[in-house]
């Protein structure tokens, strides 16, 4: 019995050829002849299965490549968290320096409307010194 193989997406898969095949192959050209054609088709098997793993491997280190030049890698990402706690620590000390700045100008206007409001309304001296405690 002579033993053929299939191909399937890499994958070896032997597939034993039926003996009625075999006796016909032998009636129409003799058993010797019969046996070397079952060699032959081996050979060929065998030089298709060594084929099909060089392109495997081939279109393996294609598919790597490609991935590499599309993907980020952790060395990436690592730069790009890097980049972007930069960025982060730059806003926040502008925020900080914008914000302490709009807390003495408030604290300016403040007393800016009070020292106008004293200056402009004379009661409003009796009234701010009952609401703090200090006129009674």
């Amino acid at each position: 019995m002579i033993t053929l193989v299939l191909f399937s997406y890499n994958k070896i898969m032997p597939v034993a050829l039926p003996i009625e095949i075999y006796d016909l192959l032998e009636k129409k050209v003799g058993r010797e002849e019969a046996r070397e054609v079952g060699k032959i088709l081996t050979a060929s098997l065998d030089a298709i299965e060594k084929k099909d793993e060089a392109v495997a491997i081939q279109k393996k280190a294609e598919i790597k490549d490609e991935l590499t030049k599309e993907l980020a890698t952790k060395e990436d990402l690592a730069k790009l968290e890097g980049r972007l706690n930069e960025k982060v620590t730059t806003i926040e000390g502008r925020l900080n320096e914008r914000l302490t700045a709009i807390d003495w100008k408030l604290k300016l206007y403040f007393l800016i409307l009070i020292f106008v409001t004293l200056l402009t309304n004379k009661d409003a001296l009796v009234i701010i010194g009952r609401l703090t405690g200090l006129i009674k």
